[in-house]
């Protein structure tokens, strides 16, 4: 399955997929929700004005202080007030549509703080992994190198030959790690079991512990419920609330899915070890896209097998496409080295090995 593969791309991050995998977008904002209307872009103004009368409509004391442009010639911004409080306490609404190729992009959002994003939205096929710095959106990409904006992030695959087989990422930039929400995974796996008691569900645990991810710290719970499917969940704190660390990044994957209801399938796929297997070609195959400020500023930071390490952090090697062994070094995790000390060798034959490229990926979580 993984003979061939390909990269997709959503927000910041990308993964490596196999080449029949279908990337699905879910819920996407950045800084607020963004709806990608395929095909739509000669829509723009008379959706714009479907949902001003639509405010108009919401409250007796609504009100539409501002229907025109938008911050670019291709876009239209309204501005409105929902109801006499809104008014009362200047709770001003802004949403915008904004066309870029063939399609239209609504953003619940607006004003000056939109701008620079609006001005820095194109399309996208959504096969292309840019090279800037920025947030790929569904047919879509957005311009940034700032950092600054609450991003939140979700998508998933679908993999013809395994149709039963769900697999998806979420991030969220600025959720809260206060409590509960910033003890991880496990912790909060053992506080669901201390409270459902004998009433918890019957599992096998397949295998369970901290697991490293691109830049990421975290943990993971592979599990089999009673009826055979199979529940794997990752996860990691980011007590930092950043760009390079988000308060909460994970994924999970279920076997036994149809119609999009977890074990609704008659059976599962694969076998445990082939469902791990999956599992972890997946999970290791995500992460930052390369050279794409916040992340990572500037020319990339590269090393050679052997070389000393410029920079302390999460690196990542690889080998030219086409190497026969291409896949096999962009499927290990990356490793965590510090400034001042060599790089690992995978102990390939000397030609192969001076041919791996050790990328550095970001800080590790501490």
């Amino acid at each position: 399955m993984f003979g061939k593969t390909k990269l997709v791309c959503f927000g910041r991050y990308v993964l490596e997929v196999p080449i029949e995998a279908e990337l699905i977008f879910g819920p996407q904002d950045f800084p607020a929700r963004i709806v990608t209307h395929v095909g739509a872009a000669g829509q723009a103004k008379e959706m714009a004005e479907a949902y001003r009368r639509k405010e108009i409509e919401r409250d007796d004391t609504a009100e539409v202080t501002y229907f025109g442009l938008g911050p670019t010639s291709n876009s239209f911004e309204i501005r409105s007030y929902e109801d006499e409080t809104a008014k009362r306490y200047a709770l001003e609404g802004h949403y915008t549509f904004v066309v870029a190729g063939k399609h239209l992009f609504e953003w619940a959002s607006g004003g000056p703080k939109l701008a620079e994003l609006v001005k820095g939205l194109r399309a996208r096929d959504n096969a292309e992994i840019p090279r800037d710095p920025g947030v790929c959106i569904d047919h879509g990409f957005i311009a940034d190198s700032s950092g600054r904006y609450q991003e939140i992030l979700r998508a998933g695959i679908a993999i013809p030959s395994l149709p039963d087989i769900s697999f998806s990422v979420d991030s969220n930039k600025l959720a809260s790690v206060d409590g509960a929400n910033g003890e991880g995974l496990l912790a909060s796996i053992a506080a669901q079991r201390a409270d459902l008691g004998k009433l918890y569900p019957k599992l096998t645990t397949l295998r369970e512990g901290n697991r490293m991810v691109g830049v990421w710290q975290g943990e993971e719970s592979l599990v089999r419920r009673a009826d055979g499917t199979h529940d794997f969940e990752w996860e990691a704190v980011g007590k930092e609330r950043t760009t390079l660390h988000p308060s909460s990044i994970g994924a999970k994957m279920y076997t036994k899915v149809a119609a999009n209801r977890i074990g609704a399938a008659d059976e599962a796929s694969l076998s445990d070890d082939e469902a791990v297997a999956l599992w972890d070609r997946l999970l290791g195959g995500l992460r930052f896209r390369a050279d794409a400020p916040p992340t990572q500023t500037g020319k990339p930071v590269t090393v050679r097998s052997g070389q000393v390490v410029p920079r302390s952090g999460i690196w990542r090697a690889s080998l030219p496409t086409g190497h026969p062994m291409a896949a096999w070094v962009a499927g290990k995790s990356g490793v965590v080295r510090q400034a001042g000390t060599p790089m690992i060798s995978f102990g390939l034959s000397p030609s192969d090995e001076a041919q791996v490229v050790w990328t550095w990926m970001g800080e590790a979580s501490p």
